[in-house]
């Protein structure tokens, strides 16, 4: 039966925002069942700092919406503004834009799938194709966005890490911002998301994400730096100044071992490394009001009173103009007092001398940010020395163990000639090697392609971290992304019965992606890649499907029942084409495009379209 038939997936090769669901895979045995429930994807919100009223959200590809979490989502046909109206949002009724009077209506949500433009007053408009949902509250727009948590964090290195010159340290930074993100998981909780977009979370830039940056996340795909059982509380900041700060010094409450203070002179050559700064008392004063720090107008001189261990002021004494001592004051408060009033860049660390000048403060100091855990541009300079993310890592979060589990499970790779693989396990997973080099041939051979790309196994050790890693469901057995075949663990794969199916149906989907005309839709890849993996010799099943139901339902996929219902469809499609054009026509229009005439009829003029809706 179909329900109980394991699932893969693949990643459209030239769709870049996210991973969009593929391939059924056809198999004779049980389902593979999930131990826990499917991953949920990172809430992001956006435009965190701004007060946004309104909303204008324009479809590109198959977006559908739907005014509440349980409706059924109808398509988008033109752009929709929404605005903020008490607790409710407002706007016109998409089934009908071209209408005036009469057609605004209220609602408390709005949800959108597919692919879309948001343009928010004075940003840039973005496109992308992460489900995303609309709220107001107090006459303010919430903008709410699900998203796989590699992709966060590929859009974390966009907007903390874009000026990274070395590789290795671009991974570090990935390690940190992933485990980041799984240990601080759900701080806007009680505002019913997971992290805003700015520092006061990661920041996070979600059009400017490069090939580069995308690559170095994959690459360490997964893996968490872990302390005691548990991912680590990886802070990072700008410049450390050459003496990282302990965290408990920093932020009291916070103990972690490996927090702590430490020389480290690779970042001193950085621009940043040293700044000097000039306020005068009245815009200090002016700040600190601004602030909520009441202090005496005609306060004297401020005096560093109290430093912690890696020399940072932590107090200050606020000197009235008898000379005696007026009030205490933290560190900490001044800066973020100054920033938030005068700019960032003004006291940029607690790590400096200060000195009277007639009406102004002159601050000499080092570093930026507030110097706990990895320092960026001191991670940048030792990969350019030759470091690799491992030491970097190790360098600042002593004590901690790098891998995609707790027990500090570590990639390995095993090469042969026609692929690679990537495993926690080398001495049980090697002997798949050969195996999978001789199904990859047989690939080859049966469907007339040549892979154009040296493909990676990378097998998972457990389901857990294949689904935290992947984001992948427990009843997806494998999943493509790249050159990248991303599999459960070999052995329950072994046990179900299907890995050498499993691996047989990924090597020909890398075969069709690898070899495909830009044209193609995705239903036809899909089907295709379904009929050439099923040696069965069973008749194919009746299509319920037209190719604009199957080709919306692949980019906005629902539910497994209508995937199932898609991907049969898909393949009875294809092989009707192959009944009627012959196997070697079809399997060219992978580099030419489907031939005219040749495809079925849309589902305007078919009865038999309508999608499985739940």
């Amino acid at each position: 039966m179909w329900a109980d038939q394991p699932i893969s997936r693949a990643q459209n090769r030239r769709t870049t925002e996210m991973p969009v669901p593929c391939l059924l895979l056809l198999l004779k045995c049980g389902r593979i069942n999930a131990q826990s429930s499917d991953v949920q994807d990172v809430k992001i919100r956006l435009y965190s700092l701004q007060s946004v009223k309104t909303i204008a959200l324009s479809p590109l590809e198959n977006a559908l919406w739907k005014p509440c979490a349980g409706c059924r989502p109808r398509p988008l046909p033109a752009p929709v503004t929404l605005k903020a109206s008490g607790n409710q949002l407002q706007f016109r009724n998409p089934q009908n834009p071209s209408a005036k009077a009469g057609n605004s209506r209220l609602t408390s949500a709005f949800y959108l799938t597919g692919k879309y433009r948001v343009q928010v007053s004075r940003e840039r408009p973005l496109e992308n194709r992460y489900p995303v949902k609309v709220t107001a509250r107090n006459g303010i727009l919430t903008v709410i966005l699900s998203m796989p948590l590699e992709d966060y964090v590929a859009a974390v290195l966009a907007g903390e890490s874009s000026n990274f010159q070395s590789d290795e340290a671009l991974k570090a930074m990935a390690v940190a911002a992933r485990t980041y993100a799984v240990r601080f998981r759900g701080r806007h909780k009680t505002e019913h998301f997971d992290f805003c977009d700015t520092t006061h979370c990661q920041d996070m830039r979600l059009g400017a994400v490069t090939d580069r940056q995308r690559a170095e996340v994959e690459a360490t795909e997964g893996e968490l730096l872990w302390f005691e059982g548990s991912p680590a509380a990886t802070y990072y900041h700008q410049n450390c100044g050459g003496t990282t700060a302990s965290a408990h010094e920093t932020w009291p409450g916070t103990k972690a071992d490996y927090l702590e203070v430490r020389a480290d002179s690779y970042c001193l050559r950085s621009e940043h490394a040293r700044w000097e700064s000039r306020i005068s008392k009245a815009d200090l004063n002016s700040a600190l009001l601004k602030a909520g720090v009441q202090v005496s107008p005609d306060w004297q001189s401020l005096q560093v009173d109290l430093r912690n261990r890696s020399e940072r002021v932590q107090l200050l004494d606020v000197i009235g103009k008898d000379g005696k001592l007026a009030m205490k004051l933290s560190a900490s408060t001044l800066r973020f007092a100054v920033g938030r009033a005068l700019g960032w860049n003004q006291i940029k660390s607690d790590l400096y001398d200060l000195k009277a000048s007639g009406n102004d403060l002159l601050f000499s100091g080092r570093g930026s940010g507030h110097g706990v855990g990895l320092c960026q541009e001191g991670a940048d300079a030792m990969g350019q020395h030759g470091k690799n993310y491992r030491e970097i890592l190790a360098f600042y979060f002593p004590g901690t163990a790098l891998g995609v589990s707790a027990q500090g499970l570590s990639w390995h790779l095993l090469h042969s000639e026609q692929l690679d693989l990537l495993t926690t396990n080398a001495n049980s997973d090697a002997e798949i090697l050969n195996p999978a080099g001789r199904i990859l041939h047989k690939a080859q051979g049966s469907s007339g392609l040549t892979l154009k790309l040296h493909p990676i196994l990378k097998i998972y050790p457990t389901l857990a971290i294949y689904r935290d890693s992947t984001g992948e469901p427990g009843w997806v057995a494998a999943s493509t992304r790249g050159n990248t075949i991303r599999l459960q663990p070999s052995q329950l794969l072994q046990q179900k019965g299907v890995l050498d199916s499993t691996l047989r149906h990924e090597f020909l989907h890398l075969l069709v992606e690898s070899n495909t005309h830009a044209s193609l839709p995705l239903w036809f890849r899909e089907g295709l890649v379904l009929y050439l993996a099923d040696d069965s010799g069973r008749p194919a099943a009746a299509v319920t499907l037209a190719p604009d139901a199957m080709e919306a339902a692949l980019q906005n996929p629902q539910n497994r029942e209508q995937m199932q219902q898609v991907y049969a469809s898909a393949k009875t499609t294809v092989a009707n084409m192959v009944t009627r054009w012959g196997k070697a026509e079809v399997v060219g229009w992978l580099s030419r495009g489907i031939a005219p005439g040749a495809l079925p009829a849309p589902s305007s003029s078919r009865s038999t379209t309508q999608t499985t809706q739940h």
